[in-house]
């Protein structure tokens, strides 16, 4: 009997340990940065965290500060959250700032990087985007389906040069 009451205590300590071990820790949640809450908090925010890039290497995502900065990069892109067809429209708000030489273009495209719709077009050469803050608010009309907002160098075969995004949204028309 000694020997039955030593096994089942055996068994009992076991199973707490067994219970222990397998405790689920609680997820650890990391904070928003203040400039990132304020950001998100615009009509039709899009997370600054979710661009895509070939040129990952001239991309420079600062979570803390909740900016995107591209330095020699050729374009950027975020997936908008529904598409757009053909005659609908996007309000495009976007503010940050340019300490390059290069500008940008702003417009539509589909998930082939086909242009669906007329660009915004700010070269900082020719006054259409000075250095310094920005805040810039733009319509753009959709000639196909399209399926991100994308960012391209001011002209064929140029780069963007020190644009820094603090904040994005889109809101449909």
């Amino acid at each position: 009997m000694k020997k039955i009451l030593t096994i089942l205590a055996g068994i009992s300590l076991l199973a707490l340990v067994s219970c222990a071990s397998n405790k689920v820790e609680e997820e650890v949640v990391p904070e928003v940065s203040a400039a990132k809450a304020a950001a998100m908090a615009e009509e039709g925010a899009i997370d600054l965290g979710t661009y895509e890039s070939v040129d990952s290497w001239a991309m420079t995502y600062d979570e803390d500060a909740y900016t995107l900065t591209m330095n020699g990069g050729e374009y950027f892109q975020f997936r908008l959250p529904t598409p757009l067809e053909a005659g609908q429209s996007v309000t495009v708000h976007i503010t940050g700032t340019n300490t390059g030489t290069t500008g940008f273009r702003g417009w539509l495209v589909d998930d082939n990087q086909t242009t669906n719709a007329d660009p915004l077009y700010l070269d900082s050469a020719f006054d259409g985007l000075p250095a310094g803050d920005f805040d810039i608010t733009y319509t753009l009309n959709a000639t196909n389906t399209s399926t991100y907002v994308f960012f391209k160098g001011p002209q064929w075969g140029t780069m963007i040069e020190g644009f820094t995004l603090k904040s994005l949204s889109v809101i449909y028309n």
